[in-house]
């Protein structure tokens, strides 16, 4: 039996990722999400098609402005502020997702 994820955008495809890390990587790292971001958003760019990922990103930004001239991606910077433990920090993730004001690109 197979699982299939039908998702809209990449908020919806970053949902299912946080919500089950192992499906999609045995040894899931929060890089993985990075790593499958820029892939994500190289196909929307092959595409043509606008950066989903950009409005997320500068609303993060806006929310936690330290981040933006660190050397650490915004998803390595929610796993440290809930101390290394990747589930509290998908869950993290996961609430960021819900509450972004995200727009169908």
């Amino acid at each position: 039996m197979s699982t299939q994820l039908h998702a809209k955008n990449l908020f919806e495809h970053l949902r299912h990722i946080c919500e089950r890390p192992k499906m999609f990587a045995p040894d899931f790292e929060i890089d993985h999400l990075l790593m499958f971001i820029y892939g994500y958003e190289a196909a929307l760019s092959d595409a043509k098609q606008p950066s989903q990922h950009d409005h997320f990103r500068e609303w993060i930004y806006q929310r936690h402005p330290e981040w933006r001239n660190s050397p650490m991606s915004w998803p390595r910077h929610v796993l440290v502020d809930k101390g290394d433990d990747l589930d509290k920090a998908l869950d993290a993730i996961i609430a960021l997702l819900n509450e972004f004001p995200s727009r169908e690109d």
